[in-house]
């Protein structure tokens, strides 16, 4: 159900034959280094992503380098249990000058937060395994209800029984908070404009996010196949709504949002298959199949994608890693009114060096999901959705194609000094009549500095923007008005990250 911002699944990080490169990627203050900077990243507002975007396996050639989280950093570790350990941590402080992403009556905030993390990694003759974990905290100067603890841990392992075979897994588990204004969802007073129902509540909603993905990667020569599982289990914790809210006193001021029909599971199952045309580069098809299972099955869908693409992997000389594909997608939904998905979709993950001082990432997505764009009374003090609310368009229930795109450049201006900036897009294209043309866009610039002022110390500045904008769903005279306000944010935030001291190589100095 797509109801706020959340986690991409997988880990894109800048790499190089420079050691400069290797440095960027180990050395930002989020376990991973990607163009949208979400999920776990210690700032809000990055993007209006979901925490449910479908899983995904680790599809490559056996023998291909797996990710492991990118703040292990460069140094040795130290030795523990057989492996190595690695920690550090970040701290800083952050500027919003929208903290409930509202369209009038902006109220500003600064918020402090530190995030310590670990990491434990062991590598055999053919195998490696690793375990990780962070806990964040953010307190707020002058809005408290904003205060939030996150944190998660993870394992990753992969086997390799024979040079042509291997088999990589993991799992995840996530305590995260939906930021504010990240919400679909409208509620309307009669005679006034829609808000979205998000800027309404108490606290930010909390959710507990797992994901889990195992695949069997297999090499014939030049041909190579891929086949694997993952899932996605989530669940939101209920909101209570505020009794008064930016255009004034809530209609539903002390009411609960029932957030089950949010509740449930995505698993999808994949097959790859790929042919290598040149070193390290591949051509590919793939068939990938999905359920996604919710706590109110009129949301329930299953559907596939048939695609093709191409495959770049790391390797000595390489200086562009990812994939990109494209091709055909189809959803069937259960409920009435969400209107089935049969159109194009495609992939894009790719990073790569430019120049020996110069890097680029490069991502996006178009996929099917679901949306309730109005919720109903379930009882005299609790909104949501179920199947007759939503059969009768009571609550709006409506499908969704999701597409975003974002891209960004690291630029090295200094022997220490790396300068970011690109921006990112989000689209979400509500389908069917109750929909009333609803689409939904964010746009997002970014720029952040970072001076390595030694191998385990980085200091930073980030700025990210959030300009949300709606068009369509006014409806007329006797229908649900699902129409929603545009608003704009800025987040400015300063922040330090140390690493254990290790036997880290000094940076490279021209």
């Amino acid at each position: 159900m797509r109801i706020g911002i959340g986690l991409l699944v997988g880990v894109v990080t800048v790499f190089a034959a420079e050691h400069v490169f290797a440095q960027i990627a180990h050395s930002s203050p989020s376990p991973d280094n990607s163009v949208w900077q979400n999920g776990t990243a210690p700032v809000p507002g990055y993007a209006r992503q979901t925490p449910n975007v479908q899983p995904t396996t680790q599809a490559t050639p056996a023998g291909s380098p797996t990710s492991s989280p990118a703040w292990y950093g460069q140094g040795s570790g130290i030795p523990w249990a057989g492996g190595r350990f690695y920690a550090g941590g970040t701290v800083g402080t952050f500027y919003d000058d929208n903290v409930f992403a509202t369209n009038i009556n902006r109220q500003h905030d600064f918020a402090f937060f530190e995030r310590p993390e670990a990491a434990w990694v062991k590598q055999g003759q053919n195998y490696t395994v690793s375990a990780d974990g962070f806990v964040e905290g953010r307190e707020y100067a002058t809005f408290s209800s904003e205060d939030q603890v996150n944190g998660g841990v993870g394992t990753n392992f992969t086997v390799m029984p024979d040079n042509d075979t291997q088999i990589v897994g993991g799992a995840r588990y996530l305590h995260e908070h939906l930021d504010r204004g990240s919400s679909e969802t409208v509620v309307t007073t009669p005679g006034m404009p829609s808000t979205l129902l998000s800027t309404l509540f108490t606290h930010p909603v909390a959710y507990d996010e797992g994901i889990e993905a195992i695949a069997l990667n297999k090499r014939y020569g030049n041909w190579w196949s891929s086949t694997g599982a993952a899932a996605l289990e989530i669940n939101y914790q209920n909101a209570a709504i505020g009794a008064t809210g930016p255009l004034g006193p809530s209609p539903f001021g002390g009411d609960t949002v029932n957030f089950n029909y949010a509740d449930g599971a995505i698993g999808t199952a994949n097959a790859r298959v790929g042919y290598v045309v040149a070193p390290l580069t591949s051509v590919f098809g793939e068939a990938v199949i999905n359920t996604r299972d919710w706590g109110v099955g009129y949301f329930d869908s299953n559907g596939f994608r048939v695609v093709m693409g191409m495959l770049f992997e790391q390797g000595p000389g390489a200086r562009v890693r990812g994939e990109f594909w494209a091709g055909y997608m189809n959803q069937e939904y259960n409920g009435v009114t969400m209107q089935r998905i049969s159109t194009w979709t495609g992939g894009l993950n790719m990073t790569g060096v430019i120049t020996s001082d110069l890097s680029a990432v490069v991502e996006g997505r178009r996929e099917a999901k679901e949306a309730a764009l109005g919720l109903a009374l379930l009882t005299p003090t609790e909104l949501g959705a179920s199947g007759a609310t939503c059969a009768t368009s009571v609550a709006v229930c409506v499908s969704n194609i999701e597409s975003e795109a974002g891209a960004r450049l690291d630029y090295r201006v200094l022997p220490r000094v790396v300068i970011s900036g690109g921006v990112t897009y989000l689209e979400d294209d509500y389908q069917g009549p109750p929909a009333f043309g609803r689409v939904d866009r964010t746009l997002g610039p970014i720029a952040a500095l970072r001076y390595f002022a030694t191998p385990d110390l980085t200091l930073g500045f980030d700025f990210r923007n959030v300009s949300f904008a709606s068009t369509g769903g006014a409806a007329p005279p006797g229908f649900a008005n699902v129409s929603a306000l545009p608003y704009v944010k800025d987040v400015f935030m300063l922040w330090v990250n140390a690493k254990l001291p290790t036997a880290a190589p000094p940076i490279v100095v021209k």
